[in-house]
């Protein structure tokens, strides 16, 4: 189960650094395109600034995500880096489960939400507003996942199904 998860994050930290690589690159082209149509032609484009807010979205919530199955996310931890190792392992456990929790309720959100703005529209574009917060959506899925298995090794450890040195 453990290698499977693993696997599946892997994949999905692949896909979100393509995607987001792609997307910088259409976000960095359309800014171009913005700039030069104003500066030399006198005619700004109405959609660069929508485009780009989309983009921009898309691109932090990616990122996220990446972040999150890297280990590179900020973290605070004068106060723990006190506790022995199998109290680090039991915080670590309660904290995959409240940030799973958390996920879960992000999720349930935005399947409510996301239906409802099917018809909300950008001006300029004309895309719904469901593409800007399926980025929470999309992304919390891969944290989710990325927890389950930070939760289930945690698991492991502390019932001595796996190595401390194994979970690293």
């Amino acid at each position: 189960m453990l290698k499977v998860l693993n696997k599946i994050i892997k994949v999905g930290d692949r896909v979100y650094v393509s995607i987001a690589i792609v997307l910088l690159m259409v976000l960095v082209v359309s800014v171009t395109a913005g700039i030069v149509a104003r500066y030399f032609f006198n005619t700004p484009f109405a959609w660069t600034e929508e485009l780009v807010t989309l983009l921009f979205i898309w691109i932090s919530f990616l990122g996220a995500a990446v972040a999150s199955v890297r280990k590179k996310h900020v973290a605070v931890d004068f106060l723990t880096a006190r506790f022995s190792s199998s109290t680090k392992d039991v915080v670590a456990i309660f904290l995959d489960l409240f940030t799973m929790v958390f996920l879960v309720m992000v999720m349930n959100g935005a399947v409510i939400l996301l239906p409802q703005l099917l018809n909300v529209v950008t001006v300029a574009l004309g895309i719904p507003r469901t593409v800007h917060y399926l980025a929470v959506f999309v992304s919390a899925i891969l944290i989710f996942l990325v927890h389950l298995e930070s939760l289930i090794r945690g698991v492991g450890v502390l019932s001595g199904k796996i190595k401390r040195e194994e979970s690293q």
